[in-house]
């Protein structure tokens, strides 16, 4: 009986550790299984928050990148008018001998249309077409010019010796320009900026005129070794208050071409630039500098006129301008 009782004391401890570990195991995998829940619900947080992130830095860099473009394309172009005043002057030496020998500028200007075509936000490229007006005077006082190789009516050669006295000659110019620039700006609103490049200048025409002079003529005839200073009728002697006028040609010009200034945001795409230009001719624009000076008429010799100094004096002829210039501009 007594072993009886043990051994079923025995079993129900068995029983009951059984049942205790059953239940452990239980209690144990109910844990796990809250973990795995746990560690699960963090994973498809931080699943989800990424993808929010990754879809909000998408969102942000599209509607940036389309900003940047549309910045871009707004200043892709830019067309303007222009207007520049300042000092112009075709700049020349005259081959005359004498004391008062000056050449001087004058009032010019500039005005035209341009195009800029941007390739980024500071840098671009500018070309267009303009008006150029220079202007150009000569005083000749006590200076002495010759005129070789004329014929007189009885068809001997003779060198005409002219003194000058008050003689003032004015050149005017036109010219089609147009450039081929490199624009930089600090801004895409507002800044600095510079211009730099070429101008090609396409003559549209030109006039001289003087006034007011007095010239003395005398001839010089090599075959005889004599000097004729008397007969007017022939051109030689003194003629006083002589005016001249009369058209004037170039060539194409090459020249430097320098702008620099602030520009300006006016209003919705519109800009104000405001700046100094400078523009220098590279090349002779004189189309022929050889002419004779006294243009002599063998039928009237008392008839005779003069060609332009720029055409008959000077060695060669350069275009230059130096002035303010404003600019309003369009950009698309």
């Amino acid at each position: 009986m007594k072993k009886y009782l043990k051994f079923s004391s025995f079993g129900d401890d068995i029983s009951v550790e059984k049942r205790e570990t059953r239940h452990a195991t239980s209690v144990q995998c109910v844990g796990n299984s809250k973990i795995k829940n746990q560690k699960l619900k963090i994973i498809t947080v931080i699943i989800i928050f990424s993808v929010i992130q990754s879809f909000s830095y998408s969102v942000i860099g599209q509607a940036s990148a389309a900003r940047s473009r549309a910045e871009s394309s707004q200043q892709a172009h830019e067309f303007s008018v222009y207007g520049g005043c300042g000092l112009s002057k075709l700049r020349y030496q005259l081959s005359l001998s004498g004391d008062k020998v000056n050449t001087s500028g004058g009032f010019g200007g500039d005005f035209g249309i341009g195009y800029t075509r941007f390739f980024v936000s500071n840098w671009g490229v500018h070309t267009g077409a303009g008006l150029g007006l220079y202007y150009a005077k000569a005083s000749l006082d006590g200076a002495n010019a010759i005129t070789p190789n004329l014929t007189d009516s009885d068809l001997d050669n003779f060198d005409m010796h002219t003194a000058l006295t008050g003689f003032n000659e004015s050149q005017h110019a036109k010219f089609l320009n147009i450039p081929v620039m490199v624009q930089f700006q600090s801004g895409l609103e507002q800044g600095f900026y510079v211009l730099t490049g070429v101008k090609v200048g396409i003559p549209l025409g030109g006039e001289y005129q003087s006034s007011g002079a007095r010239l003395t003529n005398s001839g010089f005839y090599p075959r005889l070794g004599n000097w004729a200073t008397e007969q007017e009728f022939a051109g030689f002697g003194e003629f006083d208050s002589r005016d001249f006028d009369g058209a004037l040609k170039f060539d194409v010009s090459l020249m430097f071409a320098l702008e620099a200034g602030v520009k300006l945001g006016i209003g919705r795409g519109l800009s104000l630039y405001a700046g100094a230009y400078f523009d220098f001719g590279l090349n002779n624009a004189a189309h022929d500098n050889n002419m004779p000076f006294i243009a002599y008429r063998a039928d009237n010799g008392s008839a005779f006129s003069t060609n332009s100094v720029v055409a008959s004096l000077a060695e060669k002829a350069n275009v230059m301008a130096i002035g303010i210039k404003v600019r309003l501009a369009y950009r698309m």
